[in-house]
């Protein structure tokens, strides 16, 4: 189960991680290559664009030079004189030649100071001659781009305005009038959507009509903010590219969707998902394969090794082949051996066990023979009027009583304070005035735990090792420190102290020989076991000077 469960997942999940990174790796070139192609044929579009503007805008200095337009636009009145009749055909027959070399204009028309026009048809035009005179004048002899205008039967233009001029003084004669074509902006062969925005983003030409004549926004107002660049509008899925014209200002804001866009994407993907889909299937039957390859020698193993459960030992495998389960075959069998054996030399074992335990029961020395005969020589000692007597062993009955108590390992410090005292109580007893003692526990630390025989055997050690060859009293001192997270206990002697490889040696393993290395190093090792690696012992000595040793405690429980 755990093969047909694994390969399969194996194969799905390094596939689908292979096919998530050639899918998004292929849609990453794919949109920098797009942006790439979009942004140079959008640069291409305003390029063309451009050069044909700039060359419409030298081919209306012809109207400048001519000189009927100059007798129009110089005339007061064009009355309908023979003359000015032939004027108007004369300046009709150009506007008609120039539209037919330029078939990127719809109409043309020459308005004089007068509001007298000419075109070259008789239709109306679409706003007063007052609107304009005020559009060419803020051109000031430059060409004008009006907003585009929808015509009858859907014809769709540009108006553009210039102011005539006169070349000798420089006056205002008149405007001429051209109404370019919206189509020439659709040369592209794009799939989406090319739209020419000014800039307030007003749009000019559009492959959809209802957007002419709008305001475009967008709901990243930042996002034409560069001359060139692409963007993604994920609330709308589409993609953006965009050229700023340097001549014109116009914006060439190309947009397609998504889906549109990444539509060779998708076909790659769906061949990742049959290919997912079809070595999955093969994952599955291969590890179906191998699993009852294993599973079959391995169930057959099972069912002999199961025998065991019913006290048979005398089973042995039984198992034909050439892998590894021969080998595991081999090894129990071995091993059902040894354990015939060892049954059989345990048995031998717990039967002189029982007789020795027998002999040992018979020999133990009863904890409470210990504590009567104690307290019959204290009562000998009081019979007799020997106090010290008395004294000693009753502290050496509570002493011996506390040590051999297994009821706990954890205890207050008040009582390994109590316990303590009784030591010392026995030490100076011992050594009269040779020894001094000085206790200050503070009562807040009193019922914090400590592990139990903790203060008791470095007091011991300090004696039976500090005053070594020490002529002068012996002086040890216990005091307590509280801080707020932890407790510190310090014992100071005036004894023969150490060197520092010696204290070193302390705190490690390497003095367990010796009885000063087991009482330290026991001390040690259990607080930092029930606190923690930064709590324990901490030893400060020098020779000849004394040595001082600081247990280190939490104020709280024990973890």
């Amino acid at each position: 189960m755990k093969l047909l469960l694994t390969y399969p997942l194996l194969i799905i999940v390094s596939i689908t991680v292979v096919s998530v990174f050639a899918i998004y790796f292929s849609m990453f070139l794919f949109r920098e290559k797009s942006q790439d192609n979009f942004q140079n044929v959008l640069k291409q579009i305003s390029y063309n664009m451009d050069t044909q503007l700039k060359q419409q805008d030298l081919d209306t200095y012809l109207f400048i030079q001519d000189l009927k337009v100059k007798r129009f636009f110089d005339s007061s009145n064009m009355a309908d004189s023979p003359e000015s009749v032939q004027l108007k055909i004369d300046l009709r027959n150009l506007l008609t030649n120039y539209l037919l070399s330029h078939s990127n204009i719809e109409r043309i028309v020459l308005i004089n100071n007068h509001d007298e026009i000419v075109s070259n048809t008789d239709e109306p035009i679409p706003l007063s001659l007052a609107d304009y005179h005020q559009a060419a004048a803020r051109g000031d002899g430059k060409m004008v781009w009006m907003k585009t205008q929808i015509w009858p039967e859907n014809k769709v233009v540009i108006p553009v305005l210039r102011q005539i001029k006169d070349l000798s003084t420089l006056k205002n004669n008149g405007v001429l009038l051209l109404f370019f074509k919206e189509k020439i902006f659709k040369n592209s062969d794009f799939k989406g959507n090319l739209r020419v925005l000014e800039q307030d983003n007003y749009v000019i030409s559009s492959n959809y009509s209802d957007q002419i004549g709008s305001q475009y926004s967008l709901q990243n107002v930042n996002a034409l903010s560069g001359s060139t660049g692409s963007f993604v509008d994920t609330s709308k899925g589409m993609f953006f590219s965009y050229y700023k014209s340097e001549y014109t200002y116009w914006t060439y804001l190309f947009s397609i969707p998504t889906k549109e866009l990444y539509s060779g994407i998708e076909v790659v993907r769906n061949w990742v998902i049959v290919v997912a889909i079809l070595f999955t299937i093969i994952g599955i039957l291969l590890a179906k394969m191998i699993a009852s390859n294993i599973s079959k020698p391995l169930i057959q193993i099972i069912r002999e090794m199961r025998n065991i459960e019913t006290n048979d030992l005398s089973v042995n495998l039984n198992y034909d082949g050439n892998d590894e389960l021969t080998s595991l075959a081999a090894t129990f069998n071995n091993m059902m051996n040894r354990i015939r054996e060892l049954i059989e030399r345990d048995s031998n074992l717990q039967r002189l066990k029982h007789e020795l335990e027998m002999r040992a029961l018979q020999a133990e020395i009863n904890p409470h023979f210990l504590y009567n005969t104690l307290e019959a020589i204290n009562w000998i000692g009081r019979m007799n009027k020997v106090n010290e007597i008395c004294d000693i062993t009753a502290m050496l009955a509570d002493i011996m009583r506390y040590s051999i108590d297994q009821s706990k390992d954890i205890v207050t410090i008040q009582e390994e304070y109590e316990h303590t005292q009784k030591y010392t109580g026995i030490q100076r007893i011992r050594y009269a005035d040779n020894l001094s003692f000085f206790m200050d526990l503070p009562k807040e630390m009193l019922n914090v735990r400590i592990p139990k025989l903790t203060l008791q055997p470095l007091v011991e050690n300090a004696i039976l090792h500090g005053f070594e060859n020490k002529r002068e009293v012996g002086k040890i001192k216990i005091l307590g420190i509280v801080d707020e997270e932890f407790i510190k206990i310090r014992i100071e002697d005036n004894g023969c102290g150490m060197t520092e490889d010696k204290v070193h040696s302390l705190l490690s393993q390497q003095e367990q020989g010796t009885h000063r290395g087991i009482g330290i190093y026991n001390v040690h090792q259990r607080i930092r076991l029930l606190f923690g690696e930064g709590y324990g012992l901490s030893i400060r000595s020098e020779v000849d000077k004394g040595t001082s040793i600081t247990i280190t405690l939490p104020l709280n429980e024990v973890r």
